[in-house]
């Protein structure tokens, strides 16, 4: 059995979240009968949500509850361990996430429990359940019958509606501390006989992010390991960066060694290698976090530190990125391109009313347009005088600004604006597109050229193509269709 379900918390007191603990221990202050019979569990992955739902259902099922909570070793602890008590149901939304689902879980709650006083509802991943199954929870979270208590564990509280989380106990989980994470990984060393140095142990600290889960799972990953454990054996297990490949790699985007492509081809060996992209930019993160620091107590040039700080905006974005993307590496590659471009000046190209053209002393040959200007309901004879007063503004007027009719040269001249409207909607779509240019307008298409396979992978995404049809509509007032092609460099 793998360590973590092996060292899994049994009972309250072996809870390591100092905090949580502190509230499931303050449940005891009362009789059953009188507890809240929902609770609703909030948290990052991996940090005791699960553990702490099994330690409720001890503690309301224990035939031998003590003052210190359940006593783990009766036969309703030990099947609640085990998962084969019959009284208490763990259902995940993520998969069972229909109103028929909860429906079924209505008709069942009636039913009295089979060998224990109370029957323990666990639903994880509550937050997948649809509007209708929620609006058919609540009901059944409104008038429960005795003998049911509901444990809801999400990673993710704001999409839980408030008429749900307003009828249970909440109860939030905080990422592990260092400390916390060290008292846990210490209970597995020791009973498992683990020879391993205090170096290595911070290292798997710092890997895990605060997940006593993933902590546990490193620290099993890294086990087999013949001998006394240190801190090289985990970079090379875990295929973690080190310190020179981070340094290098930073050189690479700032200083004196900046190179673009050499930056993109250390991300490329990096994965190659089996590197986890989300250490490797941690430790890029905590690597340039010192430097500021660093920086700032030396009282260096403010140009130094502000392109410090956009390097770390930048990469923070990345590293949040992370996690939807499909591609491991194309947040941190999208985010190296960003820094190597100039930034974009911030221009309003759609704004809510088409601002009055200024008076013109007389009419002269068309000016070229440098700046998205409200395209006039009719133009004037060149011959004429343009009126000393400008028209007021009607109010049927539409309020999208056009750059008139599209065409090649016209999308050429205008890409930054395009880039710039674009990026409210998607900032890394709008970061590829400054590494990708137009190559043709012509019958209603627009042809988009990228110079990478996974710039092309990325716009050519049907979400993506129709967020680019939209801005290009509201810049020239034309409806075009959108391809991507992958150019030469």
């Amino acid at each position: 059995m793998s360590f973590y379900r092996t060292y899994r918390p049994q009972v309250i007191d072996e809870i390591d979240n100092t905090n949580v603990r502190a509230q499931l221990l303050a449940l005891l202050s009362k009789d059953r009968k009188d507890l809240p019979h929902a609770y609703f569990f909030t948290g990052p992955k991996g940090t005791g949500k699960t553990t702490a739902a099994r330690v409720i259902a001890k503690l309301f099922n224990c035939e031998k509850s003590t003052k210190s909570g359940p006593c783990g070793n009766c036969e309703q602890c030990s099947s609640i361990a085990s998962g084969t008590s019959l009284d208490v149901i763990e259902m995940d939304a993520a998969s069972n996430r229909g109103i028929d689902e909860i429906r079924q879980l209505r008709e069942r709650i009636g039913l009295s429990p089979v060998s224990s006083a109370y029957t323990i509802y666990i639903i994880d991943e509550v937050h997948m359940l649809t509007t209708e199954a929620f609006n058919a929870l609540l009901k059944t979270l409104e008038e429960p019958p005795n003998h049911a208590i509901f444990v809801l564990a999400t990673t993710d509280a704001h999409k839980v509606p408030p008429t749900i989380t307003s009828r249970c106990m909440v109860i939030k989980f905080a990422k592990a501390s260092k400390e916390e994470l060290l008292h846990a990984l210490e209970r597995v060393v020791k009973s498992e006989k683990i020879s391993i140095s205090d170096e290595a142990l911070q290292r798997i600290i710092e890997v895990a992010d605060g997940a006593f889960r993933d902590a546990v799972k490193f620290l099993e990953q890294v086990s087999f390991s013949k001998g006394k454990i240190e801190i090289s054996h985990i970079d090379s297990v875990l295929s973690l960066s080190t310190s020179h490949k981070v340094e290098l790699f930073v050189s690479f985007i700032y200083g004196k060694e900046k190179d673009i492509q050499k930056a993109l081809a250390h991300i490329h060996a990096a994965v190659s290698e089996g590197t986890d992209i989300r250490s490797f930019l941690t430790d890029v993160l905590q690597y340039l976090h010192k430097a500021l620091i660093s920086r700032v107590s030396e009282k260096n040039t403010s140009s130094d530190i502000q392109n410090l700080d956009r390097i770390i905006h930048v990469f923070t974005r990345a590293y949040g990125e992370l996690r939807y993307s499909p591609i491991p590496e194309l947040p941190l590659e999208l985010a190296v391109i960003e820094l190597f471009q100039e930034p974009v000046p911030q221009q309003v190209v759609t704004p809510s009313v088409s601002p009055a053209p200024p008076p013109m002393p007389k009419a002269s040959a068309p000016q070229q347009v440098s700046t998205p200007v409200a395209k006039s309901p009719q133009a004037a004879p060149v011959e004429e005088v343009a009126p000393a007063t400008p028209p007021p503004t009607r109010a049927d007027e539409p309020a999208d600004v056009s750059l008139g009719l599209l065409t090649h040269e016209k999308l050429l001249e205008h890409w930054s604006d395009f880039i710039a409207a674009t990026k409210p909607f998607n900032h890394s779509v709008a970061g590829v597109l400054r590494s990708s240019r137009p190559k043709s307008v012509n019958g209603g298409i627009v042809t988009i050229e990228a110079f990478y396979k996974f710039h092309q992978e990325k716009l050519a995404d049907i979400h993506t193509k129709q967020v680019l049809s939209d801005v290009l509509k509201k810049l020239f007032g034309e409806k075009v269709k959108i391809e991507i092609v992958l150019g030469k460099k």
